[in-house]
């Protein structure tokens, strides 16, 4: 049986563990609302670009099969796909980087049973590491960012995957991320960035074709818009996967310092118990002594 001693420094331990997870939670807490706030701020640019673009594609179908237009689907075989992950840089988020690598591995098998040729682009230190241990191709790599990314982030990722996409080195981009829906719901998603369809901007109810006119023209304005909704794009994935991650961080921290506390609970109990037996103990040799002297 433990000593005293031994279940006092398993008490001590477990209660510096217990200080440690209890201010990890309160810092995931204050990170989490931050990235949501963002988020929030965000969203009507997002869906404002969404709206811009769609109502140039619904207004003039026609440039969406134009040759000389190399984002929209159908101008070449998409035969080499990239599949861009997003995770944290750090553990300790519970299954928060196991969900998003698998999800982001399951999109990859897809596209290679389609007989496509496929490679990643990693965000995300964790990302890259599980990746990697399943033997994939890692082409580009970005660390540090996912805690607090920003619009440069985004914008520089982009400019990376454009450069990809229009330099033939891959045909379409797939980026797997983690949707914030609540501060203990996030749901692992996928979409295809590039190319684009028609289909990717339904026109809104009553929408009528022609009604809008673009200058210099409307092929001119989608070419200046597409790399703007793209990065939008991207940082949208960014922040919800940052706070998704938080989120993930702080319920995993908050359940590590219930399970310590738990602990020392038991731990206590347990002293208690061997302090028990041992005065007992002692009761029963002093007894023991004064009726041998009897």
């Amino acid at each position: 049986m433990a000593t005293t001693r031994d279940i006092k420094g398993r008490i001590r331990s477990v209660t510096t563990t217990k200080k440690t997870t209890k201010a990890m939670n309160l810092v995931s807490s204050a990170k989490m609302a931050r990235a949501r706030g963002r988020l929030n701020a965000a969203n009507p640019y997002f869906m404002l670009t969404r709206k811009t673009i769609g109502d140039i594609i619904n207004g003039c179908v026609e440039i969406i099969s134009a040759e000389d237009f190399p984002f929209f689907e159908g101008n070449r075989p998409l035969k080499k796909a990239l599949v861009v992950a997003i995770a944290n840089d750090r553990g300790l988020c519970g299954g928060y980087n196991a969900n998003v690598t698998k999800k982001a591995a399951m999109v990859a098998a897809e596209l290679s049973d389609d007989g496509k040729d496929v490679t990643f682009l990693t965000i995300g230190n964790k990302a890259r590491d599980f990746l990697r241990r399943g033997g994939a191709r890692i082409i580009s790599h970005y660390g540090g960012i996912s805690e607090s990314p920003t619009v440069l982030d985004a914008q520089d990722i982009v400019k990376e995957l454009v450069g990809l996409y229009e330099q033939g080195t891959v045909d379409e981009i797939h980026v797997v991320y983690t949707e914030f829906v609540s501060a203990i719901t996030y749901v692992p998603k996928s979409i295809r960035m590039l190319p684009l369809s028609a289909g990717d901007f339904p026109p809104e109810e009553g929408h009528k074709a022609g009604l809008i006119k673009f200058e210099p023209s409307s092929t001119d304005v989608l070419t200046r818009v597409i790399p703007k909704y793209l990065s939008t794009t991207m940082y949208e994935t960014l922040i919800t996967s940052a706070a998704s991650g938080q989120g993930a961080t702080m319920t995993a921290m908050d359940s590590a310092t219930e399970n310590a506390e738990n602990i020392i609970d038991n731990l206590t109990l347990v002293l208690n118990r061997v302090r028990q037996a041992a005065i007992t103990q002692e009761i029963s040799e002093i007894v023991g002594g004064a009726n041998a002297l009897e």
